[in-house]
């Protein structure tokens, strides 16, 4: 059995697609942050050891996601500030977290 934090994350490292999907739990906006910050943080951005990982990003339009738990692309569409994600028909999954992230991360590096 594996015990997770308050976060409802799995301690440890995360070595293989099987074990990424200990991170992802209740598929909500907060393991969209907390996944953003393990890309954001990961030598390899393409590993299969991250739960999702940034494809594509185009500014206020759209982003191209690979869920490695899910093995397939994802798309989250962004229409008038709102990401809505095309996989789980969704606009608070942890797609979305991942992209209100990356908009931000953006928004940031223009002010600075």
């Amino acid at each position: 059995m594996v015990r997770g934090n308050s976060a409802g994350l799995s301690k440890g490292r995360v070595g293989n697609t099987r074990e990424a999907s200990l991170w992802i739990r209740n598929n909500n906006l907060d393991e969209g942050v907390i996944t953003f910050g393990l890309w954001l943080n990961a030598e390899n951005k393409k590993s299969l050891a991250i739960p999702i990982v940034m494809k594509e990003f185009a500014e206020g339009r759209k982003a191209v996601l690979q869920d490695n738990i899910l093995q397939k692309e994802v798309i989250v569409n962004i229409v008038e500030g709102i990401p809505f994600c095309n996989e789980c028909r969704s606009n608070d999954c942890a797609h979305v977290g991942f992209v209100i992230c990356a908009e931000q991360l953006t928004i940031q590096s223009k002010i600075e």
